[in-house]
């Protein structure tokens, strides 16, 4: 299993983050592993998406339930598939500065004697492509949210 904890602060309000990091198209700019994203449904429990990955050199596909909970501004991503099972959460809190954003949850990736032998690679690559998804979004955000603050004027 790969435990996943990783995070950052971004200098921009927490409701300009939240948004950023719920729209999917966002999710591919900020993680070079993920090449695609599907909708594949939309119910009441929340929204499922198929995402495809490449990771060591190997595409992958996992399904994903999504779901956003405005109140309390926490993503929550599970996996229940062959490639990918367990859980992800983004977890935002405002902060004097701007936003604090937490990833963190536990992945299990697959069980055939190839899988086994690769996860402490794996683990290791997962755990860098978040923590630099986290900071390639931390980017990304302060730059966008900065082009759209109007300039202060002088009287």
């Amino acid at each position: 299993m790969t435990s996943l904890d990783h995070e950052i602060e971004i200098e921009a309000p927490i409701e300009y983050v939240f948004k950023w990091g719920t729209t999917p198209e966002n999710w591919m700019r900020s993680t070079p592993a993920l090449i695609n994203v599907e909708v594949t449904d939309e119910t009441d429990e929340g929204t499922h998406y198929r995402n495809t990955l490449k990771i060591l050199g190997r595409t992958t596909t996992s399904d994903e339930l999504y779901t956003a909970d405005e109140e309390n501004y926490r993503t929550t991503s599970v996996y229940d598939d062959e490639d990918f099972s367990g859980e992800l959460f983004f977890d935002h809190t405002e902060t004097e500065a701007g936003t604090h954003v937490r990833l963190h949850g536990d992945i299990e990736t697959g069980t055939s004697l190839f899988d086994r032998a690769l996860r402490p690679v794996v683990t290791r690559y997962m755990n860098r492509q978040y923590r630099n998804s986290l900071m390639t979004m931390k980017e990304l955000i302060e730059v966008e949210y900065a082009a759209q603050e109007p300039e202060p004027v002088e009287s």
